[in-house]
């Protein structure tokens, strides 16, 4: 084959090639597709994931942001109820002291001599252990030192028989009576360890001022009550002269 022929034979391929690439891209555009329609929708597209993407990331700083506030809502609130339990708990405290200080001052039955303003008992580290806690008082209006002893018993019930046991045989020590001297009012506190299957009821108070002072005094007071078991608050259950 001459060289001429092949240069034609050449330029005719090459022909052939462009005129079915332009029937090609002509299919194409008759068909409705442009490559740069496709092109304009794929950056379209790609805007589109990027705002998309953007506006999920704000979504999930507010939500963090959203969380923390609560944590930090419900974190406030914890201390504010636990400052207000506080105040209300020394509230309460502070009433007291003052129904107590004011008992010394006037009495609310009008009686100015020796008592025992509260009885209250608490429990020890021992199985069968309580601490008592004795307050004895009298009026400012007397404004004179007394003195004496304070004898106690607890009533209770063992084996289903009514018995009563003395200071002796609770304290452990020995110790049948607690002294006092005061002029306002003084506490009294004393350990107590009750026989196993001894259940106690009642917790008996015997004041005995120094002679020539007055007369003993005996006070019962409700053992549940004086452990705070129910709604009394330590109070008298019967006084004898």
């Amino acid at each position: 084959m001459s060289r001429g022929k092949t240069l034609l034979a050449g330029i005719a391929a090459v022909l052939v090639l462009a005129a079915g690439y332009l029937i090609f891209e002509l299919g194409r555009h008759q068909a409705g597709y442009s490559l740069l329609e496709h092109r304009r929708e794929v950056e379209r597209q790609r805007n589109l994931i990027s705002e998309q993407a953007q506006t999920i990331e704000e979504l999930r700083r507010e939500l963090a942001i959203v969380t923390t506030s609560r944590e930090i809502d419900r974190e406030t609130y914890a201390r504010v109820e636990q400052t207000l339990t506080a105040l209300e708990a020394k509230l309460q405290a502070q009433e007291e002291e003052l129904a107590f200080y004011r008992g010394i001052i006037q009495p609310s039955d009008g009686e100015t001599g020796l008592r025992v303003q509260s009885v209250e008992v608490g429990p020890t580290a021992s199985e069968r252990g309580y601490v008592l806690r004795i307050v004895l008082m009298q009026a400012i209006a007397q404004n004179r030192r007394v003195e004496g002893v304070v004898r106690l018993s607890v009533a209770g019930r063992r084996d289903g028989a009514a018995e009563k046991l003395g200071l002796a045989e609770l304290s452990g020590d020995g110790r049948s009576e607690l002294e006092y001297g005061f002029r306002y009012f003084q506490g009294l506190e004393q350990e107590l360890v009750l026989p196993v299957g001894f259940e106690p009821v009642a917790i008996e108070i015997e004041v005995r001022p120094s002679a020539p002072r007055g007369e003993p005094t005996t006070y019962t007071f409700d053992w549940a009550a004086a452990r705070g078991d129910d709604d009394h608050q330590g109070g008298i259950a019967d006084v004898q002269n």
